[in-house]
């Protein structure tokens, strides 16, 4: 699979797990068709997010991420498993059957809570193409825990879009992790 294949990939598993709701019948229908052939043309995933509003810019923030800084989370400290790549095989064949689920989107997100190596391999996809930043280099320990809990990384992620937005306002701290214009 080409490099910008498997962002296209990466990038669309990404948004799926972010969505609040589960797909409309409709597009849910097209992604179950995109999967029986999506390895001739990944392009078509791209199309369908593109389509698909709540989850146009879910799509583009991490294929972003992705394109501009793929190797972020490399020799991450707050990763205690940092040796262990996201393997292309694994996003791959765990796509297709995200994408062959009757509700993808909650499929994806049973995955990401579960203590397996799939789980940690999708806290570790979600962090990378996460908006929030991190300079490993002066993570300090106490915070080290929000780095490693995703359901802490979730809610923290979702305070920063939320002050983005301007529908919260003090996050102290943490809003030095987002790379967002935050008023704090």
């Amino acid at each position: 699979m080409e490099t910008l294949d498997t962002i296209t990939l990466k990038a669309f598993v990404a948004a799926l797990m972010r969505l609040d709701d589960s797909l409309p019948k409709d597009v849910q229908n097209q992604l179950n068709e995109i999967a029986q052939e999506f390895l001739t043309d990944v392009s078509k995933l791209h199309t369908l997010a593109k389509d698909y509003s709540p989850l146009t810019q879910e799509y583009m923030d991490a294929r972003l991420a992705l394109q501009k800084d793929g190797e972020r989370f490399r020799a991450d400290p707050a990763d205690p498993d940092y040796s262990a790549e996201i393997s292309n095989d694994t996003i791959l064949s765990f796509a297709i059957e995200v994408f062959k689920a009757d509700d993808s989107v909650n499929f994806v997100k049973k995955k990401a809570q579960e203590s397996s190596v799939l789980g940690h391999i999708l806290f570790r996809l979600r962090r990378q193409t996460s908006f929030m930043v991190i300079n490993s280099q002066y993570l300090p320990k106490e915070e080290l825990w929000l780095w490693q809990d995703s359901t802490a990384w979730a809610a923290l992620e979702r305070g920063l879009r939320q002050a983005a937005a301007r529908d919260a306002h003090y996050l102290g701290s943490f809003a030095q992790y987002a790379d967002l214009d935050i008023d704090d």
